[in-house]
């Protein structure tokens, strides 16, 4: 993460010589990330977990129930099939994973100029099943423009409260029996369900793309190296390079988990890019792709990937404020969809190491 491509390029002469620094400074990428702020959470403002402020009539959604909850249940092992079942059979609400206020985003220049300039966007999530279940009904984003004196905190529903409480009380009996001090939670924290309100202030910064990240191919022999092509020894020892200055400046995984708490930009993939499982997705009706599906229509798949941007990424540990959780869930959408404003063709992909 940077300030400027100024600050970046003083920064990356620990790793590169000018020539290099000048190519990837060219390549670096303008993003906006939510970082966490002393102040206390205001009506219509932008935080992580807690609930929505929305009129006193908005009702809070639920994933619409899928044709086959048993096709999805048996994605997971024997475990994870049972805890799917379970869940889809209460029919619960999503859980609130954030709300950006886009007036603030507006104030960032044009960083912010593919969004709304007005108004706020409410993403939902399915943590309990979202994970087997890349598309659209696990995630839910709504565009609310209802005026700041009109709205409230929406309170959370029976249902989803009970089932938080549970998971809480689960997790932290588990915590308890094998948790160590240093990895236990000390303050409020979150389950599948819900996670603790806390406010958050939009910041403009640059970062260095991801390996695995489609951007990453402006590197030219760096990309190659990455993919494992024929490169030459002095790509690969710049790729090593590369990849320390992603580390040393917050661009990977940072120990500071807010960092990858980011809206548009370039995705932070733990796997492949989310944006090729959105075309997937989208395009073949399935989780996945056999390896010879994947074989033939590789390029195609790359090509319409790029149609697609990243709209937010959250990281479950830092928005959760709990140990032992992991993964990142990214919410994409179609670049001609966000222009139109339809925020109901976002797809939501899971990934986790």
């Amino acid at each position: 993460m940077f300030d400027s491509p100024q600050a970046a390029g003083e920064a990356l002469l620990t790793w590169f010589d000018k020539p290099r620094i000048e190519i990837i400074v060219e390549a670096l990428v303008p993003a906006i990330v939510l970082h966490p702020s002393a102040g206390r959470i205001v009506i219509g403002g932008s935080q992580l977990g807690g609930t929505p402020h929305v009129a006193a009539d908005f009702e809070w959604p639920r994933p619409q129930k899928p044709g086959d909850p048993e096709e999805i249940a048996k994605r997971g092992n024997e475990d994870a099939a049972q805890e799917m079942r379970d869940h889809m059979a209460k029919d619960l609400p999503y859980a609130f994973m954030a709300q950006i206020d886009l007036a603030e985003a507006a104030k960032l220049g044009t960083v912010a100029a593919p969004l709304p300039a007005d108004g706020r966007l409410l993403f939902f999530y399915d943590i309990a099943v979202g994970p087997w279940d890349t598309g659209m009904r696990a995630a839910k984003v709504i565009w609310d423009r209802t005026p700041i004196d009109r709205l409230a905190v929406l309170p959370v529903p029976d249902d989803l409260a009970a089932a938080q409480a549970k998971a809480l009380e689960e997790a932290l009996a588990l915590q308890a029996e094998f948790g160590t001090p240093g990895e236990t939670s000390s303050g409020e924290q979150g389950t599948n369900y819900g996670a603790p309100a806390r406010a958050v202030s939009l910041e403009a910064t640059y970062r260095l793309p991801n390996p695995a990240a489609l951007e990453f191919d402006r590197l030219g022999d760096l990309a190659r190296a990455a993919r494992g092509e024929p490169a030459g020894e002095e790509s690969e020892d710049m790729l090593a390079a590369y990849e320390e200055a992603l580390q040393a400046n917050h661009d990977q995984y940072p120990e500071d988990g807010w960092r990858r708490q980011q809206l548009l930009g370039s995705p932070m993939p733990e796997q492949d890019d989310p944006r090729l499982d959105a075309v997937v997705v989208s395009e073949f009706g399935k989780q996945h792709l056999s390896r010879e599906e994947w074989g033939k229509h590789r390029a195609a798949i790359f090509e319409k990937a790029r149609d697609w941007t990243l709209l937010l990424q959250i990281d479950l540990a830092d928005w959760m404020q709990a140990p032992f959780v992991e993964g990142t869930v990214f919410f994409v959408i179609r670049r001609d969809d966000l222009d139109k404003r339809r925020f109901d063709k976002v797809i939501a992909v899971y990934q986790q190491t």
